[in-house]
């Protein structure tokens, strides 16, 4: 009984220790990249958001930069909140960093992880380049580097661990009863993604399960679909106590992305099927799930975007 225990206990610090890892890889991803652009993200947003088209290719590319469509809501609330954007340009912003954020899955859905070493060494580089010539930016580039050494650090651990389920038919036959009714994925999505506050976390967590063969897609997907409504936690906390354009902003991005969800469940099937078709891959069609839900939601809710815009006027007011 004791050999038992003293197994499930490792079992339980690998895993545990896989998911912290692989979470301070984001952090640190997400915060160095964000140290090293500085002040420019936001003069970003305030110059490229002229129009529409322009404030969602601006949020990909913030989004793109700091590696979480989180903080890019985050910026985007504060600069509503300041009234130097406003809610229809910020609204873009929004679409925008929902797609971007998908760049990040994209990456952890290919064996990047065999090349760890390389990313290691550039890191280092950047390093002793910033040594030499001391630019702050590329201390923050260096360390942003070494947090993606770090992430897919994490990401082993866990394949490593979670490996011993392969044969697990207890494990088997609960994924294959998750995904008789797809709310189930949807609302472990929204759970778990509220709570550690990142959507890419938890579907990087997917991408592995995916790599192992241990979920299927439907249930991938629907978990992932979750994961676009509980990211959307952040931004309301930060517009509490903000502004009424600031709230409008928060509850903006949790309207486009259940609106988005919503519309999905009808065609799942037919989402799903096309999905299969873009890769043989389990990991590339979860990652591409993730992509294309997130273009497909922009591209409906752009026609009435105006509309849409006026039902959060309507539905935040003083």
């Amino acid at each position: 009984m004791k050999g038992v225990f003293k197994l499930v206990a490792i079992f339980i610090i690998q895993l545990l220790g896989g998911l912290v890892l692989f979470w301070l890889g984001m952090q640190v991803v997400k915060s160095s990249f964000y140290q090293a652009a500085g002040d420019n993200l936001e003069r970003i947003m305030r110059i490229l958001t002229i129009n529409t088209l322009a404030s969602i290719m601006t949020g990909i590319l913030v989004t793109m930069i700091i590696q979480s469509s989180s903080a890019t809501s985050v910026i985007i609330i504060s600069l509503v909140n300041a009234k130097l954007l406003s809610l229809e340009q910020a609204f873009g912003v929004i679409m925008g960093a929902n797609i971007g954020t998908t760049i990040t899955i994209q990456l952890l859905s290919f064996h990047l992880e065999d090349y760890l070493w390389v990313l290691v060494v550039v890191g280092l580089l950047f390093y002793v380049v910033y040594f030499l010539i001391e630019k702050e930016a590329l201390k923050y580039i260096a360390r942003g580097i070494l947090g993606f050494s770090i992430l897919f650090i994490g990401l082993e651990l866990m394949a490593l661990t979670l490996s011993n389920f392969k044969q697990a038919e207890w494990f088997v036959v609960l994924l294959t009863r998750s995904t008789v009714v797809p709310m189930g994925g949807i609302l472990l999505g929204i759970i778990i993604t509220a709570l550690i506050q990142s959507s890419s976390a938890l579907t990087g967590v997917v991408v592995v399960l995916a790599k192992l063969d241990l979920i299927n897609l439907t249930l991938a997907i629907t978990i992932s679909l979750g994961s676009n409504i509980g990211t959307c936690i952040t931004a309301v906390l930060a517009g509490l106590g903000s502004s009424q354009a600031a709230k409008q902003a928060a509850w903006g991005q949790v309207l486009f992305n259940v609106v988005g969800v919503i519309t999905i469940l009808p065609i799942l099937p037919i989402f799903i099927e096309v999905i299969k078709q873009t890769s043989r891959s389990l990991p590339r069609q979860v990652a591409n799930a993730h992509t294309i839900f997130n273009i497909y939601n922009t591209v409906i809710i752009l026609p009435v975007k105006g509309l849409f815009i006026r039902g959060i006027y309507n539905l935040v007011e003083d």
